[in-house]
């Protein structure tokens, strides 16, 4: 149990590099990776970014166990022609202001 309790401390310590990746799936179409630290309102953040972009979130799965991790299918509203580019920037920017 003391190995456990141990290993649960070290974890909570740890520095996961934060890492986004974007690729297109179509015309209007993306898959999003995230991955970082816990902590902070990420997810808010994240969705406020995608909503300020146009994109709408069609399936996301996150998990914040020991740190935080998204997968998100986003489409562009109206056909907006958005860039892999300016999404990770997006995201990085909305990651920063909580604390990344």
């Amino acid at each position: 149990m003391a190995i456990r309790n141990e290993y649960f401390n070290l974890l909570k310590h740890i520095q996961i590099p934060k890492e986004v990746k974007v690729e297109k799936l179509g015309e209007d179409q993306f898959v999003v990776k995230v991955r970082c630290n816990r902590g902070g309102d990420k997810l808010v953040s994240i969705v406020e970014a995608f909503e300020e972009l146009g994109l709408n979130v069609v399936r996301a799965r996150v998990c914040c166990n020991h740190f935080f991790a998204m997968e998100a299918i986003v489409v562009a509203q109206d056909q907006q022609t958005t860039k892999t580019k300016d999404v990770t920037q997006a995201i990085l920017k909305a990651i920063d202001k909580q604390g990344g």
